[in-house]
């Protein structure tokens, strides 16, 4: 965005400010500035002058004596040039000014004699003053020639003769982004007022309401009034149009075309002026249509795939689907928002125009630049939503100009309005903590100044709250967030005193417990698996599980990546299946991760998975084998853990093995084997057994204080046991007892379950017994009475 010092002007008088403190200020409460273009930077100094005579140099072939007319009388010059001439007028330069030597080297003119001539200043190439857009140079020694001109301009300084005293402002657009105000000079007017850099001039208000000001035509004086028929009601939130007659284009004024090309824009015609002007001027990008053109009635909607238009640079162009367009009978004539259409552009002839300007949707006028590869400067703004105030506002400006300006303008229609008025937003902020969010102290006296000034309307301060109604060219505002923000702005971040934040920096209390399980599986043997928490519906229900039960999520890769996982079983056998493990070989593999259930329960899930082969004639039991290496994790989950009966029945669990693991009354996970028909399903071989852990139950258990004991003094003696277990009966209350039986029994521990038949009746169970006494050394003699006694009540 350009933004034209000189054109500011014309609305504010800036105060007693340099261009680049001002920049700076802009900056730190606005926008960022990319650039501050001074023009004339290197015309101090410089007038126009008049070459009066031209002469050979006596001592040099290529150069030439001149004499020039200049405000300070007549100066001798030597000169290169070799287009002067005698009677031309010429960019002079006096001595003192600085010019760029040949278009590079920057050098400070003096009193100088070349070849014995002497020279005072400086007859200059546009690429020496830096004007070279306007006046190129014929050749490597070509100077400027302003033309034909009367001696009354002699010594008229070359800044404003040539238009070149502004400065001009270059905005990045990405920092007003969510500011389709800033977009416009009247807009970076507001700011500059707000700053206080600046005061608003008389006129203003005439200015900004144009609408008190343009002659409408009564009821009886309507000649006309188009149908306009929206087929979309989306397209806009805003719209106005009417009908002018005009009798020519006329001329468009110097100040408006010096003011375009501040801007950047060409001036064209006057009509075409000026939409363009108010572009510029109010950020309301509009078009006019020499209504001669249209045929029928005017239709607003949405491109359809395939359809054409020509645009005003004469290209034709494939409209991208759900582009907003304007049609009548003959087809598609504007692409709103972004370019008008050629068929319907305003001419030397034209005789009736249809001015419009809308608030049009900005997500759809951006989809169709992006998908066309089209960007103009209308849909640069357009595409970040026109506000409805500020569409009224331009139009009626627009009006006001045509028909002050273009001979004959006057408008033969309705005014036809469309879409609501803009109502302005209420915002409550509570003061306090307003004052938290800044972190610095500032009066209330003091934020009612700045929102004010900004154009809002501040409420009085009752019960810590206050009421802020937004201005209706601001509708970046939308809530409390954004009131701290323009009081911060406008403060002045500069101002705001740093402070370093102040926060304790002690690293949090972390629970390493299931870092030290991790580490302890991998010494086991274990390998860790960390699978995606995506699984598909075909993995689930052949695992035992009820994949309609399982979250689905909206936009799969995937099939098999189409649901969240139930239970990390399913992982762990789906790499089962995938590794094919050694059939002589246990596979140990755990993993860790989210579960989910469609009832929005979420938790993390520990799992291990041990498998067994099939050997011979005996039958393993990974069960045991797998509840053994949990309880060597005891002391690890700082919990004590038991195996209890479990009586929930699952399809991926083995109706016959399995156990809830505990934690004083607590259930915190489940040891199984893994049902025959989920192997049978995967088409896997052995027999599976699996552990898992709710992490989030077992975690928030409280940590059992470990008691240090002393290393026994005197050593054990342990026997293993084998006897015949009839199946249908608990195995842990007959090990219980027996434990209590005697007092130096010191552990008796399940070391393995075995069965020759499949489904077992009994099975053969073996235990150790490990007895110790802790006064003295226990001989056989001693320990084999109590050892009896243990037996005969296991065999009970």
């Amino acid at each position: 965005m350009k933004i034209s010092l000189q054109f500011l002007q014309d609305y504010i008088t800036l105060g007693d400010i340099s261009y680049q403190q001002l920049a700076d200020q802009i900056t730190e409460k606005v926008a960022e500035v990319d650039e501050l273009e001074v023009q004339g930077e290197f015309l101090d100094h410089c007038i126009v002058g008049k070459v009066l005579t031209v002469a050979q140099h006596p001592n040099a072939d290529r150069l030439k004596v001149c004499t020039v007319q200049t405000d300070q009388g007549i100066k001798p010059v030597v000169c290169g040039g070799s287009n002067l001439y005698e009677g031309m007028y010429v960019a002079f330069a006096h001595v003192g000014a600085t010019v760029k030597w040949h278009g590079a080297d920057v050098v400070t003119l003096e009193p100088v004699k070349l070849r014995g001539e002497p020279s005072e200043g400086m007859i200059c190439a546009g690429e020496e003053l830096g004007i070279d857009d306007v006046y190129p140079s014929v050749d490597e020694k070509g100077i400027v020639d302003l033309g034909k001109l009367t001696d009354d301009v002699i010594g008229t300084p070359l800044k404003e003769f040539l238009g070149r005293n502004d400065a001009i402002i270059h905005i990045d657009n990405h920092a007003i982004t969510h500011r389709p105000d800033l977009f416009s000079h009247i807009g970076f007017a507001r700011e500059l007022v707000a700053m206080g850099l600046a005061t608003w001039r008389d006129g203003i208000d005439a200015i900004l309401e144009a609408k008190n000001s343009v002659a409408l035509p009564t009821n009886a004086s309507i000649v006309e009034s188009p149908t306009f028929i929206v087929e979309d009601e989306t397209c806009i939130s805003r719209y106005f149009s009417c009908v002018l007659h005009i009798d020519g284009m006329g001329q468009t004024p110097d100040w408006m075309k010096k003011r375009l090309a501040s801007g950047g824009i060409r001036s064209i015609t006057l009509p075409v002026d000026i939409t363009n002007f108010v572009m510029l001027e109010m950020g309301v990008p509009m078009h006019s249509f020499d209504l001669d053109d249209v045929q029928g009635d005017i239709h607003m909607r949405l491109a359809k795939s395939g359809e054409h238009i020509t645009t005003l640079d004469s290209s034709e162009r494939e409209l991208s689907e759900g582009a907003i367009v304007f049609s009548d009978d003959k087809g598609i004539f504007d692409l709103v928002g972004i370019m008008g259409g050629l068929r319907t552009s305003t001419r030397e002839e034209t005789k009736r125009i249809y001015l419009h300007a809308g608030s049009f949707d900005p997500v759809r006028v951006r989809k169709a630049m992006m998908a066309m590869g089209h960007r103009t400067d209308a849909g640069t703004i357009y595409e970040k939503g026109v506000p409805a105030y500020n569409a009224e506002q331009g139009f009626y400006r627009a009006l006001h100009l045509f028909t002050t300006l273009v001979p004959g303008a006057k408008v033969v229609s309705n005014i036809d309005e469309r879409g609501a008025q803009p109502v302005a937003r209420d915002i409550t902020v509570g003061f306090s903590w307003l004052l938290r969010q800044l972190g610095f102290a500032i009066d209330f006296t003091q934020v009612q100044t700045i929102l004010r000034a900004l154009g809002f309307t501040v409420t009085e301060l009752l019960n810590d709250a206050f009421t802020v109604t937004t201005p209706l060219w601001r509708r970046d505002i939308n809530g409390a967030h954004d009131i701290v923000e323009e009081v911060a702005r406008m403060y002045g971040y500069n101002a705001i005193e740093p402070k370093m934040p102040s926060a304790n920096i002690m690293p949090p209390k972390r629970d390493y417990r299931m870092q030290n399980i991790r580490r302890a599986l991998q010494q086991l043997g274990y390998l860790e698996l960390l699978p995606l928490s995506l699984v598909g519906p075909k993995l689930i229900d052949a695992c035992g599980f009820n994949s309609s039960e399982a979250i689905t999520i909206a936009d799969p890769i995937g099939e098999e990546l189409s649901m969240m996982q139930p239970s990390v079983l399913c992982t762990l056998l789906e790499h089962a299946v995938r590794v094919d493990t050694a059939k002589n070989h246990n596979g140990l593999t755990f993993t860790i991760a989210h579960v989910f259930s469609a009832g929005g329960i979420e938790y993390t899930q520990f799992g291990m998975l041990m498998r067994m082969p099939n050997v011979a004639t005996v039958v393993a039991e990974p069960y045991v084998q797998l509840a053994q290496h949990i309880f060597a994790l005891h002391n690890l989950a700082s919990v004590p853990l038991a195996l209890e009966e479990l009586s929930e029945d699952a399809p991926y669990m083995h109706p016959g093995r399995k156990s809830a693991i505990v934690s004083n009354g607590t259930a915190v996970g489940k040891v199984f084997e893994v049902h025959p028909n989920v192997i049978a399903n995967l088409q896997l071989e052995g027999r599976f057994a699996c552990a898992l852990f709710n992490v989030d139950s077992l975690l928030a258990l409280p940590v059992h204080t470990k008691l240090a004991q002393s290393v026994p003094a005197y050593p054990p003696i342990t026997y293993d046991y084998t006897f015949t277990w009839n199946v249908a009966k608990p195995l842990v209350p007959l090990l219980n007892a027996a434990k209590a039986s005697c007092d130096l029994l010191e552990s008796i521990v399940l070391i393995d379950i075995f069965s020759k038949t499949v489904p077992a009746v009994q099975a053969n169970v073996t235990v150790r017994c490990t007895y110790r006494s802790p006064s003295g050394t226990l001989t056989e003699a001693q320990v084999q009475p109590m050892h009896a006694a243990v037996i005969a009540l296991l065999h009970d």
